[in-house]
């Protein structure tokens, strides 16, 4: 028994997050409170480098949707865990929403009056599953079996810039570094087989907003203390993308 095709054949037959998680400000956030919940909504199209002959490459469109908790260690230092889902799609795999998830942690080097410079550190696991049919050898009698194909991407971000903040509003941006890394799989026994992502560096850079809609008093809201609107953009030499989400700072100040 085996495989007709090969995984060249499965990716050029299959651009809105794929390696392009939310950044967020490289400074701290929370703005003097110990908490904080958040939830964005992003896509991105971006290009995956496939290590098989020919090394093909894919411009996929990801989709993403995060809930990310976040905790000041200091009133400069904030770490931050996100749980959510993500959805790839391009010609040939019409991938499902699975479980994405990622970590982090941003730091404010130093503040002058209005501007601040921080760095941001994150890495970010997102998955898409696509069920299909694909056609395999049994007996040199072809023959169409159900099949799993599973894009899996791990993507590592370094982010560096300033953040200006006057009253409601803040205005953020700067340099990212993304190393991105994974693999195709086809999940099909005994037909298992896979092929990884050509794993490389990308330069480029981002620029985001974030604006208080209201404050409110912690007794009454369950210690939240206001709620923020955060918008950006993303780009790299292999993606572009954006996002945008609420911020809810509680627990009180630091």
């Amino acid at each position: 028994m085996r495989r007709t095709g090969t995984f060249l054949a499965v990716l050029l037959v299959c651009g809105p997050v794929l390696g392009q998680a939310p950044v967020g400000p490289s400074t701290a956030i929370l703005k003097g409170t110990r908490f904080g919940l958040s939830g964005a909504y992003g896509q991105a199209d971006t290009d995956v480098v496939f290590d098989v002959d020919g090394r093909a490459k894919e411009s996929f469109d990801f989709q993403t949707a995060f809930a990310t908790f976040s905790a000041a260690l200091t009133s400069r230092w904030e770490f931050f865990v996100r749980l959510g889902g993500s959805q790839a799609r391009d010609t040939g795999f019409d991938g499902d929403w699975n479980i994405a998830w990622g970590m982090g942690t941003r730091f404010t080097a130093f503040q002058w009056h209005a501007v601040g410079w921080g760095g941001l550190l994150q890495f970010t696991n997102l998955v898409s599953r696509f069920e299909t049919q694909e056609e395999f050898l049994i007996d040199d009698t072809p023959t169409l079996l159900n099949a799993t194909d599973e894009l899996n991407l791990m993507e590592y971000v370094i982010a560096t810039g300033p953040t200006w903040h006057q009253g409601p509003v803040s205005v953020y941006g700067g340099l990212l570094l993304r190393y991105v890394d994974g693999q195709f799989e086809v999940l099909t026994e005994p037909f298992d087989d896979e092929v990884g992502v050509d794993a490389r560096w990308d330069v480029g850079g981002y620029i985001g907003g974030q604006v208080t809609l209201f404050k409110t008093d912690p007794s009454h809201t369950y210690g939240f203390s206001r709620c923020d609107l955060v918008a950006e953009g993303r780009f790299t030499g292999d993606s572009t993308g954006f996002s945008v989400g609420l911020v809810l700072p509680f627990g009180g100040a630091y």
